[in-house]
């Protein structure tokens, strides 16, 4: 084979084997796109819109201690919006029959600003919290384009204040997402992806790049828990099983990690679910995993980039992950789904007392009773 034969057959060969990437891209990417599914409405009992909140529910930490929600609000500045902080108190387990007639408010907080805090420059997502001898440390992810960081703040009940205590900063933070603590200033935090540009950002998830990462902060400094990662979105640890839940939005996984001492992660398993998870939840008692989740992917994109009025509606929906007693086995039930009508776009939730709250990545803030706790 002369010189000039030989690069024609590598001209075709790499002709061909680009036509395969792409094609096969374009066909991945359709998939993924979920322009095959539908969703339908169901509740699992009564539900009714939490008051209080409107332009966003995006993450929610529940303190059992307290009995409160924290609920993060204003993502992205939803058009103007500075973001907030906002609580909702729970009732007691006793009072469910009141339940019906109670008030359903969610309370801002004031926020105490620091030196190194700006509100007009705070953007905040998932959010986490650390509590002991009776004081409440929550740790916010700041999505704000100017300012990638973790705000930390101490709680104050009595004043429903937040005292701002310090900003905890990094180059590695390029697209946080959520965040969970493991200790006072120890905790682990999601990059979603690699670019933190709006386009080379789609481009790199809708070829499921895989160059997402899990960050662990260890009182000092940043460093990789795990540096490729699969779009990691949520993320909660689970201490009593010494366990680290991290969902992956665009392979569409549950991925449970076990937490050594010295904090580095084994990965255990992955829990295929058929739909783009987001926020995760962990009921202490049974460890059953509570996921928030964006069904029609394509759907949540439009969400995504329109504007508070002409934000197209974006599928919910919830799931319930049983863990068997084998720890490699699973059951799901799916407790809610809303085609987008009532709530759009959930990406945060926690269970407690039977009940479920739902947040949003733009709106409203969804509670719903549970009636039937074992079938749901």
């Amino acid at each position: 084979m002369g010189p000039s034969n030989f690069t024609s057959f590598l001209f075709k060969l790499t002709s061909w084997l680009g036509i395969v990437w792409l094609s096969t891209t374009i066909v991945r990417f359709i998939l993924l796109s979920d322009s095959n599914k539908r969703v339908y409405n169901h509740t699992p009992g009564p539900c009714r819109i939490l008051q209080g909140i409107e332009n966003g529910s995006a993450g929610i930490e529940y303190v059992p201690e307290l009995r409160l929600a924290f609920i993060s609000n204003g993502l992205g500045g939803s058009d103007g919006e500075i973001g907030r902080i906002l609580t909702y108190e729970f009732p007691e387990p006793k009072a469910e029959q009141d339940r019906s007639v109670k008030i359903h408010e969610a309370i801002p907080l004031k926020i105490q600003k620091s030196d190194s805090f700006r509100q007009d420059k705070f953007s905040p997502l998932g959010l986490s919290s650390f509590t002991s001898k009776g004081r409440v440390s929550l740790y916010v992810v700041n999505t704000h384009p100017e300012r990638k960081c973790v705000e930390a703040f101490t709680f104050v009940k009595e004043k429903s204040l937040l005292q701002h205590r310090k900003s905890i900063c990094d180059h590695k933070f390029n697209s946080l997402t959520d965040i969970a603590v493991v200790g006072a200033d120890r905790f682990f935090v999601t990059n979603l992806a690699y670019f933190n540009n709006g386009w080379m950002q789609m481009a790199e998830l809708s070829m499921q790049m895989n160059m997402g990462s899990i960050l662990l902060f260890n009182g000092k400094t940043v460093e990789y828990a795990e540096k490729y990662s699969p779009s990691p979105s949520g993320i909660f640890y689970d201490t009593p099983r010494e366990r680290l839940i991290v969902s992956s939005m665009i392979n569409e996984v549950i991925q449970l990690y076990s937490v050594k001492r010295d904090l580095s992660i084994d990965h255990k398993l992955d829990i295929s679910l058929l739909s783009s998870p987001g926020g995760l939840y962990v009921e202490q008692k049974s460890g059953d995993i509570f996921a928030s989740f964006h069904p029609v992917l394509n759907s949540l994109i439009f969400h995504w980039l329109g504007t508070n009025e002409e934000r197209k509606a974006s599928p919910s929906q919830v799931l319930r992950i049983r863990m068997q007693n084998d720890d490699v086995s699973w059951v799901v039930t799916e407790p809610y789904a809303n085609d987008g009508a009532t709530i759009s776009a959930s990406n945060a939730v926690a269970y407690v007392n039977d009940q479920l709250l739902i947040g949003s990545l733009f709106g409203k803030c969804l509670l719903c009773d549970v009636d039937y706790p074992t079938l749901a």
